[in-house]
């Protein structure tokens, strides 16, 4: 096991000083994808149980309750609902505008470093094009700087070894994240989608006719 890793860290160093930014974006980007899948969890983004609690607690009337709750376990959605008890007394249509503001920076938060995955996506395989230039321009000066000299051969291997290595490294880190970003992407329009009916579902129910009956009961009892 030892051999095999050592013998893999010397064919990184035959992929001259290219391997280096290529060693760095690979890290990079493999650490922001293990983020992006622990953060964008399912339960984390739009837990419907602790939802379903949620609502059973504004249906008994117990608003603060239901505030104090969403306080307890900070996410988007449980943020955009807590918004939308706090100004329950605005109508239908400045509610539905107040919990689209809120929204933005919800959504915003679920798309965070997804374009600078792709962009090291992007970064490594040019870093993997110029390697194979900088290789073939190495190889065929070799061609003509060391014409008939026992050298030439091995120059020449080397250059096209360094062209091969830099593009195989290059698409190495790039495929990765380019599936990653084609996932989470994807992952994130999902849950938006989600977010925005779960947004105006509070709305309908904070400015209905069986809420407000409900609150008034609520605050007749507490009287």
């Amino acid at each position: 096991m030892s051999d095999f890793i050592i013998e893999g860290i010397k064919q990184l160093g035959r992929g001259g000083f290219l391997m280096i930014p290529l060693l760095f974006c690979s890290l990079i980007a493999h650490a922001l994808i293990l983020e992006r899948l622990y953060s964008l969890r399912r339960e984390k983004i739009i837990p419907s149980r602790f939802i379903s609690r949620i609502y059973k607690l504004l249906e008994k009337g117990n608003t603060d309750s239901a505030i104090m709750l969403c306080e307890s376990k900070p996410g988007p959605l449980t943020n955009i609902i807590k918004v939308g008890i706090l100004n329950r007394d605005l109508n239908e249509e400045e509610l539905k505008k107040v919990i689209e503001f809120a929204s933005r920076p919800e959504k915003s938060s679920l798309e965070k470093y997804l374009r600078v995955i792709a962009f090291i996506g992007a970064v490594a395989v040019l870093i993997g094009l110029f390697g194979t230039v900088a290789g073939l321009f190495s190889s065929f000066s070799a061609i003509f700087k060391y014409v008939s000299r026992p050298e030439t051969t091995a120059k020449i291997a080397g250059g096209i070894s360094v062209a091969l290595l830099t593009t195989v490294a290059g698409l190495a880190v790039a495929i990765p994240c380019i599936i990653a970003y084609s996932y989470l992407a994807h992952k994130v329009d999902s849950m938006i989608n989600e977010i925005t009916r779960h947004s105006m579902s509070i709305v309908k129910y904070l400015t209905s006719g069986d809420y407000k009956f409900i609150e008034q009961k609520s605050e007749k009892s507490e009287e």
